[in-house]
């Protein structure tokens, strides 16, 4: 806020606090929302409609006026003369918190039901999360229902929609990956895998990871909703009409104009496609997933060496799949989990994006970083792209994260819970309770308690990171003394093991 004071005073020439200039500028930038409902006055007498945010802050650089930009969906236009009172004076003004002032104005201009109902489920989640705690207690349930929250930005979703929400965008919007030992920075982002369909030569081929994919689709998304440009066909349907009088047989090539001369098609696998020289010579071949990225982003890019080649051929497609038609993307919200993330070595598999994930750094951030991959790829993690993990707080087996990871992250405790009803095996749940807290019943009829080492637990750590999950006493579809046998009993015994609980504590755990 201050160096937007120093700004204004410069450009304007004064020494003026310029304060309600100040978090005008900042407010529109960092604190209006999509979703927020925007009333246009005029003056200090009169409305002249509302609308609502539909996109994130963004600097257009082809206005040569008011050139800090947020597209806004109006919804009614018009006069409204101001009642009783004048309109505030502020250029930008959160009004949220006045309620009586937002009921009248609701009231005298119309607003509908339908955006009050958007504005009041509009859910704010951290970018980055990790769900930790205990073996048991619901983590990985729970990233779903959170997952749904964010793409569907309505915080009161029941658990069966958010499973259907989940399933739906699952590959789309949604990835769901789970991280072991051997997981890697090329399974992440990108690395080299070699080309199997490439006959007898040994090649290998860039190929983008999990997490550079979704990163990908979300900035696609992001980038539309700012700018609506005219809707295009996918680059399947155009490039399969385009070829199809090979594929059946009408013509044997088809020709491809360049500059000063031609090149032609001669035949399309699963990746390439092969094509000869004006000159006669043969073996050549481009790139379907180089060219499909080419047809979305409508330029070559940063390639070397074929883009003459390229160049004609997608100068072709656009062509055949471009309309007049002006579509407005919707922003979306895109999520990625990661189920068991301290499994990983995390340092070694997030590379750069340690420093990519920071919300200031992120694609409208306050200093958004884009690099370059190995590969010579361009990289920036897009705003509107979630991260949730999930760690297991009795995991030893594996190295914990740094604090470099730590601190980008909002850590988030997930607890064991006392349930309710016939399918929960109570009676056990208390005795192996009783191995970590030493008055039980008081933490029942109050879980503000704090919780109590017993004497059972190694002084290193804390109750609630071992005490086993509410699910392990669940006995739905399953004999609960087979549970008991092969995965409570089991379990505690490793923790006697692993030194997390002492010795003393096997009396307890054979008795069960």
């Amino acid at each position: 806020k201050e160096r937007i004071t120093e700004k204004l005073q410069q450009l304007e020439n004064t020494t003026s606090h310029k304060g309600n200039d100040t978090m005008a500028n900042y407010d529109f930038k960092e604190n209006m929302s999509i979703g927020d409902i925007i009333i246009a006055k005029k003056g200090r007498k009169e409305y002249i409609g509302y609308g609502i945010v539909t996109s994130d802050y963004y600097y257009d650089r082809t206005r040569t006026d008011y050139n800090k930009c947020r597209n806004v969906d109006w919804k009614k236009k018009g006069i409204w003369s101001a009642e009783n009172n004048d309109i505030v004076l502020k250029t930008l003004t959160d009004i949220t918190n006045y309620k009586e002032y937002v009921e009248s104005l609701i009231k005298l201009i119309g607003i509908g039901e339908m955006e009050i109902e958007y504005l009041q489920t509009n859910y704010n989640a951290p970018i980055n999360q990790i769900l930790y705690g205990p073996p048991g207690t619901g983590k990985t349930y729970n990233t779903v229902l959170e997952a749904a929250k964010i793409i569907t930005c309505n915080e009161s979703i029941i658990y069966e929609d958010a499973l259907e929400v989940f399933k739906s965008n699952l590959d789309n919007q949604i990835e769901f990956i789970t991280f072991h030992q051997n997981y890697s920075y090329e399974d992440f982002i990108q690395g080299l895998r070699p080309d199997t369909e490439n006959g007898n030569a040994l090649t290998f081929e860039k190929k983008d990871g999990v997490f550079k994919r979704i990163a990908d689709r979300a900035l696609k998304n992001l980038e539309a909703s700012k700018n609506p440009s005219t809707s295009k066909k996918e680059f399947q349907l155009v490039f399969n009409e385009y070829i199809q009088p090979l594929i059946d047989g009408e013509i044997e090539e088809i020709q491809v104009s360049m500059k000063k001369t031609s090149y032609w098609i001669t035949d399309i696998s699963n990746k390439n496609i092969s094509f000869r020289k004006n000159s006669g010579g043969t073996g050549h071949t481009l790139s379907l997933a180089t060219l499909e990225k080419m047809y979305e982003q409508e330029n070559t890019g940063e390639i070397q060496g074929l883009s003459s080649y390229y160049q004609p051929l997608l100068e072709v497609l656009l062509k055949l799949g471009k309309s007049d038609t002006t579509v407005k993307v919707e922003r979306k919200n895109y999520v990625i989990i990661i189920d068991e993330i301290n499994r990983a070595n995390i340092s070694r598999v997030f590379g750069e994006l340690i420093t990519l994930i920071e919300e200031d750094k992120r694609s409208d951030g306050e200093i958004p970083m884009k690099v370059t991959l190995p590969s010579g790829d361009k990289f920036i993690v897009p705003s509107n792209l979630y991260i949730i993990g999930t760690m297991n707080t009795s995991d030893r087996s594996v190295g914990h994260i740094d604090y470099a990871i730590r601190r980008r992250f909002a850590f988030i405790d997930v607890l064991p819970k006392v349930l309710e009803g016939d399918k929960f095996e109570l009676d056990i749940f208390k005795q192996v309770s009783a191995l970590f807290i030493k008055n039980f019943d008081e933490y029942v009829q109050n879980n503000t308690v704090e919780l109590k080492l017993s004497e059972h637990l190694s002084e290193e750590f804390r109750p609630e990171d071992v005490w086993l999950g509410h699910s392990y006493f669940i006995s739905d579809k399953v004999d609960f003394s087979l549970k008991k046998k092969y995965e409570i009993v089991p379990i505690l015994k490793e923790y006697v093991k692993d030194g997390i609980l002492k010795q003393s504590a096997m009396s307890i755990i054979n008795a069960l």
